[in-house]
C-alpha cells in the first residue's frame, strides 16, 4: 500500500505503523498509513477484517480518526491488485484533506510523557532470531552433553 502511495500516486513518504494520539494523549490508534503533512489516514483491510466483531471495531477506529479531523481511505486486497484504482481513492482522499498546521489540530504524533511504546515490527523480529539463535545453540549443546553421557554410559 505504502509502494502505491509513492510510486503509483506520486506523493511523500508517509509514515508507517506511526502511533497517533488526541492531544488529551489518548491514543487514536496505529494507522498503517499517516500522511502528516495532509491529516490523512490510510488502512488496509484483509480478509480478517470482514469477521463482525473485527469490522465493528474498524468502523469505531474510523470514527475516531475523523472526529480527530483526519481523512480516511480503505483499501483492500482486491484493490491492492488495482493499482490505478487504489492510486486514484488515495489522490482523491487526500484532495479532501484539510492540512491543517500544528497548531489547530487535534491530533499527534508526539507521545504523552507517559507512553512505553509496543516494540515495532523490525525489534519484534531481532528478537525472534534472536531467541530462535540461543534455542539452536542450546539444541546443539544438550545434543554434545547427551552424546558425551552415552558414551560415558556405554563404556
Amino acid at each position: 500500500m505504502r509502494l502505491i502511495w509513492q510510486v503509483d500516486a506520486g506523493l511523500p513518504r508517509p509514515l508507517v505503523n506511526k502511533p497517533l494520539f488526541a492531544l488529551d494523549g489518548r491514543l487514536l490508534g496505529y494507522p498503517d498509513i499517516l500522511d502528516v503533512e495532509a491529516g490523512v489516514v490510510g488502512e488496509f483491510d484483509g480478509a480478517d477484517h470482514r469477521v463482525a466483531v473485527r469490522h465493528t471495531k474498524d468502523v469505531a477506529r474510523e470514527d475516531h480518526f475523523r472526529r480527530a479531523g483526519l481523512e480516511y481511505f480503505t483499501l483492500t486486497g482486491s484493490d491492492v491488485g488495482r493499482r490505478a484504482l487504489a492510486a486514484d481513492r488515495m489522490l482523491a482522499t487526500r484532495k479532501r484533506a484539510l492540512f491543517m498546521p500544528v497548531e489547530g489540530r487535534l491530533w499527534t504524533i508526539e507521545p504523552p510523557h507517559w507512553w512505553h511504546p509496543e516494540p515495532t515490527l523490525d525489534e519484534i523480529l531481532t528478537e525472534r532470531a534472536f531467541t530462535e539463535q540461543l534455542h539452536a545453540e542450546w539444541e546443539r549443546e544438550s545434543e554434545q552433553d547427551l552424546e558425551q553421557n552415552l558414551g560415558w554410559l556405554l563404556r
